[in-house]
């Protein structure tokens, strides 16, 4: 549809690579490293529902673990795309970012752990 086109045309010249359209996350790929995969965009999206952050892969993530921790039901997560679309690269964020959202995690229990026993 020509409306959708307009709306990704506009993010992406804007250096806007996320969109949401209905449940789906759309990510083009701009054939350059934008610095929106740091450490302080992961605390943006940590905890966040989509509705309350732009549109980022770390939004679809978050929401991803956070299910899986509190349903405790396996999650999935659908990268697709022609070749070249940049598959492989998101799905290197969204490991990323449960690489480290699990290690905070682990040291807020690390760090529980070293309190009980202290007591």
């Amino acid at each position: 549809e020509a409306s959708v086109l307009h709306n990704l045309r506009s993010r992406y010249q804007a250096k806007l690579i996320y969109t949401y359209s209905g449940l789906f996350c759309v990510a083009i790929n701009p054939y350059k490293r934008y610095p929106i995969y740091t450490t302080t965009a992961v605390k943006i999206y940590l905890g966040k529902r989509r509705n309350e952050v732009p549109p980022h892969l770390f939004a679809i993530s978050d929401t991803a673990y956070r299910n899986m921790l509190t349903k405790r039901l396996c999650q999935s997560i659908l990268v697709t795309g022609e070749s070249g679309a940049g598959k492989t690269e998101n799905t290197k964020k969204v490991i990323s970012y449960f690489a480290m959202v699990g290690a905070r995690e682990g040291k807020k229990k690390d760090a529980s752990k070293v309190s009980l026993k202290t007591r």
